[in-house]
């Protein structure tokens, strides 16, 4: 069972590279973080066939989000040079914290789907996880920038 789990994550792992670069640190980031999220929260075959899916689904939100936040931003740089009318930038902010509001949105309920997936030990022990690993990976950029200084 646990051979076959593993062989599940890696399937997981290889069909999220497939639409990357395959030296990308971000996908090799993501394939650790999908292979170590596995074995932290001992999901079942069962899960793990549901949860990637939904888990991807919560990225996608936040890619879909950081996307549209850097064409605002692009377009309040663009007013703030121009020395725009007020009612300008404020509809640009407007439609920016919309956005927002529907990122967050999202996210909760994206999260909610995942959560009834989980048992509430495991659901403790994502969210650990989740902090955990984002803490590493920063320390990691912090410690190649150390050592690599441009």
């Amino acid at each position: 069972m646990k051979r076959f789990l593993v062989v599940l994550t890696i399937l997981f792992a290889i069909s999220f590279a497939q639409n990357n670069e395959k030296h990308d640190p971000r996908v090799i980031i993501e394939n650790v973080r999908i292979y170590r999220l596995t074995k932290e929260l001992d999901l079942t075959t069962e899960q793990a066939i549901e949860f990637f899916p939904k888990l991807n689904e919560l990225q996608k939100v936040d890619r879909e989000f950081r996307s549209k936040q850097q064409q605002i931003l692009g377009e309040l740089r663009i007013l703030v040079q121009d020395s725009a009318p007020d009612i300008e930038i404020i509809e640009t902010l407007t439609r920016y914290e919309d956005i927002f509001k529907g990122r967050v949105e999202r996210q909760v309920m994206k999260r909610q789907e995942l959560r009834k997936m989980l048992t509430p030990n495991q659901q403790a022990r994502y969210l650990i996880f989740q902090d955990e690993f984002e803490r590493e990976i920063k320390r990691m950029i912090q410690e190649v920038k150390r050592l690599h200084p441009r």
